[in-house]
């Protein structure tokens, strides 16, 4: 086979060549908005078990956490501790991973410019600000268990993920953000393009953010990514981010517009759609 990607909703992205399982953040127990407002958030087993069994995800070699908010992390360890393999994340991330028990050798500290091999993937990481409006700075300065409220959850910096495979490229960029430059000289078949919040900022932002991301990518194909409402469980039809949380509907015809001007093609994913290389 080539190469597999399947998204799992919000940034929640698996890859697989046949032979090495790759995931980024797997985030898959997706609480509700009574669960949030409650305060206590913990990962719900039964979810997370329905999403791996329905994508047919069965071993892991490597989990990647792009930072360290609920909606990313929460899940990792309860996935590592299922499938095996390493969680790769920040100093941030790996103190909630010791939390949830995770034995050290489970774990894998990463920075910007970190690169990990993966069998034939080679993940090389780039660092990149969190989108605009990030409710939650900061660092995890200690080892810390769920349940916990959903502001303990500190981005801990953030990272992109470049999948590089001899069959294919992949590029996973969670947040709606960009330093400039900071993809040059990268390319990459395939990008999952984080947009959330990007229909809440300015005409200048969007344009510089595709500039300095899928302009330098030149992919041939563009899946926007967490811009999905992940207070739904993923078992449901996917729907946007509501309004004043985000404005989809102005991302969506700001996106098909610059597809059309540099000839990639856009496609907004469903829930435990794979798409191959």
């Amino acid at each position: 086979m080539g190469i597999a990607s399947t998204f799992y909703g919000t940034s929640s992205v698996h890859i697989t060549d046949g032979i090495s399982d790759i995931f980024v953040d797997a985030f898959l127990s997706r609480p509700s908005v009574k669960e949030l407002a409650l305060g206590k958030l913990t990962p719900n087993d039964e979810a997370i078990d329905w999403a791996l069994r329905r994508g047919g995800v069965e071993k892991l070699d490597a989990l990647f956490v792009a930072h360290s908010h609920h909606d990313h992390l929460m899940d990792a360890p309860r996935v590592v501790s299922r499938l095996g393999g390493v969680m790769y994340g920040s100093r941030s991330s790996l103190n909630y991973g010791r939390g949830e028990g995770l034995e050290e050798s489970a774990m894998s500290e990463i920075a910007g410019g970190s690169v990990v091999q993966v069998g034939d993937f080679t993940v090389s990481v780039i660092e990149a600000p969190h989108s605009p409006g990030n409710i939650a700075p900061g660092v995890i300065k200690r080892a810390i268990a769920s349940p916990c409220h959903a502001l303990e959850f500190k981005d801990g910096g953030c990272f992109v993920f470049h999948v590089a495979h001899p069959q294919g490229t992949i590029l996973v960029l969670p947040s709606a953000n960009y330093r400039p430059g900071f993809l040059d000289g990268l390319r990459a078949d395939v990008v999952y393009f984080g947009i959330g919040a990007l229909g809440r900022q300015s005409e200048h932002f969007r344009q510089a953010y595709w500039a300095n991301t899928v302009a330098t990518l030149r992919p041939e194909l563009v899946i926007p990514v967490h811009w999905d409402n992940f207070t739904r469980p993923l078992s449901a039809p996917l729907k946007p981010l509501p309004f004043p949380a985000d404005r989809v509907g102005a991302s969506q015809k700001f996106l098909a517009q610059k597809a059309a001007d540099h000839g990639c093609r856009l496609h907004f994913p469903r829930a435990l759609e794979t798409h191959e290389l």
